[in-house]
């Protein structure tokens, strides 16, 4: 199991920091059980497992506390018991027919004869097959599933760096005090934590500046408080803001009366960095005043995190803003909205737009050319016009509407007629609407709704300037 692989990994590294060699199951009793279980609430869930069971009455008469009466229950499991999920962390359930009956094959082995027995071939006893697992497996994947942080929607990440292991690390005793300071506050979302400690500290921040943000909304019925999970993209632009040139490989799962695992996924990183890197390259001064760090963070995407990872991979196409599709022709009929520039959220919304079309594009050619047609378009409506016609506008719109490269041509076509019908097609329009058309042929098909929406952008934006002037 991956958890007891990151527990193994970091303990390695805890061992090393410390100069100490403690295996699994020492750190689990001198390090992690008095933060996570020695106390009335615990940090951690782990269902069916001793600390999730209530202490008989009878057996609290001996004197002895019921925390450590669930610690020798739960190494008299590990001792006794074939591996299962209530004491194996994210392992399958012990009824083999259980929802949560993953990592068993049920592939059927042939066991050989010793040598010398009689007869030499092979009998026919079938066995089920079924990797070995120690002892420290078993504590180490208690160590790891302790390290894995939660986003919203309720999945986990388990991520193998060694700095991230250790901010992870820390946050556990900063939990545990939390908790005894807010008494409203429900224990056992040790991953909730972990998900905004870490994108705190990635941030520079510690443990002063830290608010894990509780969601109150259980109180008004009289019930304990909850930590708010963090948004999936808010943890991802953290990490690319800490490593911008790394690729890295996460573990995604939720545990819970069933476990549910996504698999392993590679976070492109320097991908979604390009949205701070063209932030800085093409925007105004002002502009960036308004699309800061913060709120670049703040972006709602149109995937949730599980439909998210269906791409195939966590980067930039995995980032789409929520409310852009609605501002897209998708197709023949649809009609995009428009967005007022002049209002602060919605100009920011254009902002945001704007800048993950940049990003996806990633050619700084046809960002520049976008915005070149865009001026080109707005001009050649006000020459159109003169005469109190619309023949500019309505071309204009055609190609601003264009759903397809030949709709989008024929456009661009019709445009150059007018124009050198009244005279005024000059050599710099004309390899401008060559270098439109032979760009839109050459990239890729999905590609073309994200300029075309550019472009759109672009265009409103030299409309909304001209309206102030």
């Amino acid at each position: 199991m991956y958890t007891s692989y990151i527990g193994r990994k970091f303990l390695a590294q805890w061992n090393e920091r410390n100069g100490q060699r403690l295996t699994a199951r020492e750190f689990f009793d001198q390090v992690q059980f008095p933060i996570f279980f020695a106390h009335d609430k615990h940090l951690m869930h782990v269902s069916n497992s001793p600390f999730f069971q209530k202490v008989p009455e009878e057996e609290l008469k001996s004197g002895i506390p019921a925390a450590e009466i669930q610690l020798r229950k739960l190494h008299q499991k590990v001792k006794e018991k074939k591996p299962d999920g209530s004491f194996f962390v994210g392992y399958a359930a012990e009824d083999i027919a259980a929802t949560t009956s993953g990592q068993v094959t049920d592939m059927l082995g042939r066991r050989m004869r010793q040598p010398g027995s009689v007869p030499t071939e092979v009998f026919q006893e079938e066995v089920v097959m079924s990797p070995p697992i120690d002892e420290e497996d078993i504590y180490a994947s208690w160590i790891g599933a302790a390290l894995g942080t939660c986003v919203e929607g309720g999945f986990c990440w388990l991520m193998e760096q060694p700095e991230i292991l250790w901010i992870l690390y820390e946050g556990w005793s900063i939990y545990r005090k939390y908790l005894e300071q807010t008494p409203q506050l429900k224990g056992r979302q040790i991953e909730t934590w972990n998900g905004r400690w870490l994108a705190h500290r990635l941030n520079g921040g510690d443990e002063r500046s830290f608010d894990p943000e509780i969601d109150t909304t259980y109180l008004k019925k009289g019930e304990e408080a909850s930590l708010a999970t963090i948004p999936w993209t808010k943890l991802l632009l953290s990490l690319c803001l800490k490593y911008p040139r790394e690729i890295i490989t996460v573990y995604t799962y939720k545990f819970g009366q069933s476990n549910t695992t996504l698999g392993f996924y590679n976070f492109y990183l320097p991908e979604v960095h390009r949205l701070y890197d063209l932030r800085n390259i093409l925007f105004s001064e002002a502009e960036k005043g308004i699309l800061t760090d913060a709120e670049i963070k703040l972006i709602e995407p149109y995937y949730t995190f599980k439909n998210a990872c269906k791409l195939g991979c966590i980067g930039l196409r995995a980032l789409e803003p929520k409310e852009l599709r609605k501002y897209l022709f998708i197709k023949e009929g649809d009609k995009a909205r428009k967005l007022n520039l002049d209002n602060r959220e919605q100009y920011k919304q254009f902002l945001i737009f704007k800048l993950w079309i940049c990003a996806m594009i990633n050619k700084k050619e046809l960002i520049d050319l976008a915005a070149q047609l865009a001026d080109f378009l707005t001009d050649f409506e006000k020459t159109a016009d003169e005469r109190g016609k619309t023949t500019g506008a309505r071309l204009t719109e055609e190609i601003r509407t264009a759903t397809n490269l030949r709709t989008f041509i024929d456009g661009w076509s019709e445009v150059l007629k007018k124009m050198t019908e009244a005279n005024k097609a000059s050599d710099e329009h004309i390899h401008l609407i060559r270098e439109a058309v032979h760009q839109v042929t050459l990239m890729p098909v999905d590609q073309f709704p994200l300029f075309s929406a550019l472009l759109r952008f672009e265009y409103n934006a030299q409309k909304s300037l001209g309206a102030k002037k």
